[in-house]
């Protein structure tokens, strides 16, 4: 099978790298703020049952923005390890070079808009 090459340049690479290390950052920060958030509700604290039902829904949502925040910072720290790859930057399955527009999106993506589509 024959694909075409990356013609991702240089200046194109370290702006997406640049992009990455931002998000990064941005993604560390709101683990931090979530923390709070996630911490479990003491059956202490002196709450109505009202509120503290509530206390736990909230719970939950903030544990599974946590989870997801946490996904995506993994991702992006291993696609940050890959900067450097020749693949960098290409579909995983048709090995054709993912569009520079959707890599500023989500820089962690591995396949392009077609390939997923199939998936």
């Amino acid at each position: 099978m024959r694909y075409k090459l990356i013609i991702m340049t240089t200046e194109e690479r370290a702006e997406l790298i640049g992009i990455i290390e931002e998000q990064i950052e941005k993604l560390e920060g709101k683990i931090e703020e979530l923390k709070e958030f996630t911490e479990p509700i003491s059956p202490d604290d002196s709450i109505g049952r009202i509120s503290r039902m509530d206390a736990i829904n909230n719970k939950t949502v903030f544990d599974a923005s946590m989870r997801n925040t946490r996904e995506r910072l993994l991702q992006l720290q291993n696609i940050l390890t890959q900067k450097d790859d020749p693949d960098f930057g290409r579909c995983l399955k048709c090995h054709q070079e993912i569009p520079m527009g959707r890599l500023k999106i989500r820089p962690e993506i591995r396949v392009c808009a077609g390939c997923l589509r199939t998936v």
